[in-house]
């Protein structure tokens, strides 16, 4: 006898109302009416014979229960999503998807696809953005997301590829223009701060044994690749991650200043899907992440 199943068009509308938190943007989402969401919302409070969500002035709120009733309805829908996708692809290109954060997208991951491409004609990698981990406000499925620290997810299993070593940095012509011999004379001239990682200079300089003020000097910049083109131009010293610039290093156009004081952090890490509940793509995805495992270990930090 098979399991009875609740209204599956009700499923989606209540995934897209609990991530959205709102009645009014799930609408706009589904593209149906405010209403449409409303009767849909109440089909399953009856089916369920309790509410699932509380309303806010601003919005809607999931309760304790329909949370935990939203996790396994977003997972299996991802896994219908994903099997579509397989069934209409099938016998051509496997497709990974893979989340990151801009910089890593921008700075590691793009310039090395070209080679895995060429290897791999079969697999197709589409890259999204985001500078969010609450991978659950996703709208689409993903199966790779690399990211700055260890993360947790369902369905997921999550390893480290990718030493995470800063240093400051910064062009030869600055070097040129402001001679720096060593770590106290950086209190002098242009530092550049990171507005995400506000404590990086405090952390390097306690790393290399100098006394600070909480405050440093400096002008700070909201992203990442913001910094390092200030720096390759001439403004100042950044803080940058080794493995992010290698290619500027080895092209002179950004030069390491004191190697033997770096700022470790946690690595760069893949949460990827668990390589059993991946159907017809596991190779295609267990060949991504053994690329990715061995780009990391030839970027390792050597210091």
């Amino acid at each position: 006898m098979s399991i009875p199943l609740p209204p599956l068009k009700a499923l989606k509308v209540f995934e897209a109302a609990v991530r959205t938190k709102s009645l009014t943007v799930a609408a706009n989402e589904l593209h149906i009416t405010h209403s449409a969401v409303s009767q849909q919302i109440k089909l399953l409070e009856e089916y369920f014979g309790q509410p699932l969500f509380i309303r806010r002035p601003r919005g809607v709120e999931a309760t304790e229960a329909a949370l935990l009733f939203y996790g396994e309805v977003r997972a299996s829908l991802d896994r219908i999503a994903i099997a579509a996708e397989q069934l209409t692809f099938a016998g051509k290109n496997r497709i990974v998807r893979v989340i990151t954060a801009p910089s890593v997208a921008m700075r590691w991951l793009i310039p090395r696809l070209s080679q895995f491409q060429i290897d791999n004609p079969r697999i197709e990698i589409r890259v999204a953005t985001t500078v969010s981990e609450n991978f659950e406000d996703m709208k689409d499925p993903f199966d790779v997301v690399l990211w700055r620290n260890p993360l947790e997810r369902s369905g997921f299993d999550c390893v480290r590829f990718l030493d995470d070593v800063s240093a400051p940095l910064a062009s030869p012509h600055f070097l040129e223009l402001h001679p720096i011999s060593k770590p106290q004379d950086l209190l002098q001239t242009s530092l550049i701060h990171l507005a995400a990682r506000a404590d990086s200079w405090q952390q390097w300089f306690q790393a290399a044994g100098v006394p600070v003020r909480k405050k440093i000097p400096g002008t700070s910049y909201e992203h990442f690749f913001l910094s390092l083109q200030a720096a390759s131009t001439d403004l100042g010293v950044a803080i940058g991650t080794l493995a992010l610039v290698d290619d500027d290093l080895a092209h002179d156009r950004l030069r390491q200043l004191f190697p033997e004081f770096v700022i470790h952090g946690q690595g760069f890490h893949i949460l990827h899907r668990r390589l059993d509940n991946t159907g017809s793509n596991g190779n295609a995805l267990k060949t991504f992440i053994a690329w990715l495992m061995q780009m990391g270990q030839a970027s390792a930090y050597r210091g």
